[in-house]
Protein backbone atom coordinates (compact mmCIF):
# COMPACT_ATOMS: atom_id res chain seq x y z
CA UNK A 1 0.00 0.00 0.00
CA UNK A 2 1.40 3.05 -1.35
CA UNK A 3 1.82 6.41 1.24
CA UNK A 4 0.69 9.99 0.42
CA UNK A 5 -1.90 12.47 0.10
CA UNK A 6 -5.06 12.28 -1.78
CA UNK A 7 -5.93 15.33 -4.09
CA UNK A 8 -9.09 15.75 -1.41
CA UNK A 9 -6.48 15.89 1.75
CA UNK A 10 -4.31 18.01 -0.22
CA UNK A 11 -7.43 20.43 -1.15
CA UNK A 12 -8.65 20.47 2.18
CA UNK A 13 -5.52 21.69 3.63
CA UNK A 14 -5.26 24.57 1.21
CA UNK A 15 -8.31 25.35 1.87
CA UNK A 16 -7.86 25.76 5.55
CA UNK A 17 -4.78 27.78 4.90
CA UNK A 18 -6.47 30.11 2.59
CA UNK A 19 -9.29 30.44 5.55
CA UNK A 20 -6.20 30.75 8.09
CA UNK A 21 -4.49 33.46 5.87
CA UNK A 22 -7.44 35.21 5.33
CA UNK A 23 -8.62 35.61 9.03
CA UNK A 24 -4.81 36.45 9.67
CA UNK A 25 -5.30 39.35 6.98
CA UNK A 26 -8.34 40.48 8.64
CA UNK A 27 -6.68 41.18 11.89
CA UNK A 28 -3.82 42.66 10.85
CA UNK A 29 -5.57 45.25 8.75
CA UNK A 30 -7.87 45.63 12.36
CA UNK A 31 -5.00 46.70 13.84
CA UNK A 32 -3.36 48.98 11.99
CA UNK A 33 -6.53 50.61 11.10
CA UNK A 34 -7.01 51.39 15.24
CA UNK A 35 -3.28 51.94 15.95
CA UNK A 36 -3.42 54.47 13.13
CA UNK A 37 -6.77 55.87 14.43
CA UNK A 38 -5.08 56.35 18.05
CA UNK A 39 -1.79 57.76 16.41
CA UNK A 40 -4.42 60.22 15.49
CA UNK A 41 -5.99 60.98 18.29
CA UNK A 42 -2.54 60.60 20.39
CA UNK A 43 -1.76 63.79 18.51
CA UNK A 44 -4.45 65.69 18.60
CA UNK A 45 -4.25 65.54 22.28
CA UNK A 46 -0.47 66.59 22.46
CA UNK A 47 -0.69 69.79 20.63
CA UNK A 48 -4.45 70.53 21.71
CA UNK A 49 -3.39 69.59 25.63
CA UNK A 50 -0.11 71.86 24.67
CA UNK A 51 -1.88 75.16 23.25
CA UNK A 52 -4.54 75.32 26.67
CA UNK A 53 -2.07 74.92 28.89
CA UNK A 54 0.09 77.68 27.36
CA UNK A 55 -3.46 80.03 27.13
CA UNK A 56 -4.38 79.07 30.74
CA UNK A 57 -1.25 80.46 32.14
CA UNK A 58 -1.19 83.40 30.26
CA UNK A 59 -4.76 84.01 31.00
CA UNK A 60 -4.29 82.83 34.42
CA UNK A 61 -1.91 85.85 34.94
CA UNK A 62 -4.00 88.35 32.97
CA UNK A 63 -4.41 92.07 35.10
CA UNK A 64 -7.03 92.99 32.39
CA UNK A 65 -9.13 91.18 29.98
CA UNK A 66 -11.07 92.07 26.42
CA UNK A 67 -13.80 90.13 25.06
CA UNK A 68 -14.57 89.60 21.10
CA UNK A 69 -17.99 90.81 21.57
CA UNK A 70 -16.70 94.00 22.77
CA UNK A 71 -15.01 93.90 19.51
CA UNK A 72 -17.32 93.47 16.23
CA UNK A 73 -18.31 90.19 17.77
CA UNK A 74 -15.28 88.24 16.91
CA UNK A 75 -14.34 85.39 19.08
CA UNK A 76 -11.20 86.34 20.71
CA UNK A 77 -9.95 87.10 24.18
CA UNK A 78 -7.58 90.39 24.86
CA UNK A 79 -5.32 91.08 27.58
CA UNK A 80 -2.77 92.58 29.61
CA UNK A 81 -0.49 91.02 32.08
CA UNK A 82 1.53 93.60 32.96
CA UNK A 83 -0.53 96.74 31.97
CA UNK A 84 2.51 97.52 29.16
CA UNK A 85 1.71 94.84 26.19
CA UNK A 86 -1.47 93.71 25.70
CA UNK A 87 -2.07 90.47 23.45
CA UNK A 88 -5.07 88.74 21.66
CA UNK A 89 -6.19 84.90 21.09
CA UNK A 90 -7.82 84.53 17.97
CA UNK A 91 -8.70 81.99 15.38
CA UNK A 92 -7.38 82.59 11.97
CA UNK A 93 -7.82 81.03 8.82
CA UNK A 94 -5.90 82.41 5.62
CA UNK A 95 -8.69 81.74 3.46
CA UNK A 96 -11.23 84.01 6.04
CA UNK A 97 -11.22 87.19 6.43
CA UNK A 98 -11.39 89.07 9.58
CA UNK A 99 -14.50 90.19 10.86
CA UNK A 100 -16.75 88.10 8.80
CA UNK A 101 -18.79 85.27 9.97
CA UNK A 102 -17.13 82.04 10.24
CA UNK A 103 -16.70 79.71 7.44
CA UNK A 104 -18.57 76.37 8.85
CA UNK A 105 -16.33 74.34 6.11
CA UNK A 106 -12.83 75.67 7.22
CA UNK A 107 -10.57 75.28 10.19
CA UNK A 108 -8.79 77.41 11.97
CA UNK A 109 -5.79 77.97 14.29
CA UNK A 110 -5.79 79.68 17.87
CA UNK A 111 -3.30 82.29 17.22
CA UNK A 112 -1.37 84.62 20.20
CA UNK A 113 -0.54 88.01 18.86
CA UNK A 114 0.16 90.95 19.97
CA UNK A 115 -2.02 94.51 20.20
CA UNK A 116 -0.66 97.79 19.40
CA UNK A 117 -2.61 100.76 20.93
CA UNK A 118 -3.92 98.58 24.24
CA UNK A 119 -6.56 96.47 24.99
CA UNK A 120 -8.95 98.48 22.26
CA UNK A 121 -5.81 98.13 19.90
CA UNK A 122 -4.93 96.28 16.77
CA UNK A 123 -3.01 93.60 15.46
CA UNK A 124 -2.43 92.19 11.66
CA UNK A 125 -4.86 89.48 11.08
CA UNK A 126 -1.90 86.20 10.59
CA UNK A 127 0.49 87.51 12.74
CA UNK A 128 1.47 85.62 16.08
CA UNK A 129 2.23 82.08 17.29
CA UNK A 130 0.02 79.37 16.29
CA UNK A 131 -0.89 77.66 19.64
CA UNK A 132 -3.41 74.83 18.14
CA UNK A 133 -3.84 74.18 14.41
CA UNK A 134 -7.42 72.27 12.75
CA UNK A 135 -9.39 74.39 15.16
CA UNK A 136 -13.80 73.88 14.28
CA UNK A 137 -15.00 77.24 13.92
CA UNK A 138 -17.67 78.86 16.56
CA UNK A 139 -20.32 77.39 17.09
CA UNK A 140 -18.38 74.36 18.20
CA UNK A 141 -15.53 76.38 19.39
CA UNK A 142 -15.66 79.30 21.89
CA UNK A 143 -13.52 81.94 23.51
CA UNK A 144 -15.19 84.08 25.60
CA UNK A 145 -15.26 85.53 29.23
CA UNK A 146 -17.62 86.73 31.78
CA UNK A 147 -17.76 87.63 35.53
CA UNK A 148 -13.84 87.45 35.45
CA UNK A 149 -14.35 83.86 33.85
CA UNK A 150 -12.38 82.86 30.89
CA UNK A 151 -14.18 79.99 29.01
CA UNK A 152 -11.96 78.21 26.40
CA UNK A 153 -13.59 75.46 24.73
CA UNK A 154 -11.66 73.93 21.47
CA UNK A 155 -12.92 71.22 19.20
CA UNK A 156 -9.75 69.66 17.48
CA UNK A 157 -10.58 67.77 13.70
CA UNK A 158 -7.79 65.68 12.27
CA UNK A 159 -9.13 62.97 9.44
CA UNK A 160 -12.49 61.87 11.13
CA UNK A 161 -11.14 62.20 14.53
CA UNK A 162 -12.80 65.01 16.39
CA UNK A 163 -11.36 66.28 20.09
CA UNK A 164 -12.94 68.28 22.40
CA UNK A 165 -11.40 70.62 25.69
CA UNK A 166 -13.41 72.93 27.63
CA UNK A 167 -11.35 74.25 30.45
CA UNK A 168 -12.43 77.68 32.56
CA UNK A 169 -9.98 80.53 33.72
CA UNK A 170 -10.19 82.47 36.59
CA UNK A 171 -7.27 85.59 36.42
CA UNK A 172 -5.53 85.55 39.66
CA UNK A 173 -5.00 89.52 39.05
CA UNK A 174 -8.40 90.86 38.46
Amino acid sequence: MKKGLTLIELMITIGMFVVLTAVTVYILIAVLRSWSIQETRSGIDISLDSGMEEMVRDLREARDLGEGSLYNNKDEIRFTQDQTAYYVYYLYNASDSYGLPFDQSLLYQIKKAALTGGMDGTFTYGSGDIEVTDVLPPTTSDLSFSSNLVTIDVSVKRRDETIRSRTQVRPRNL
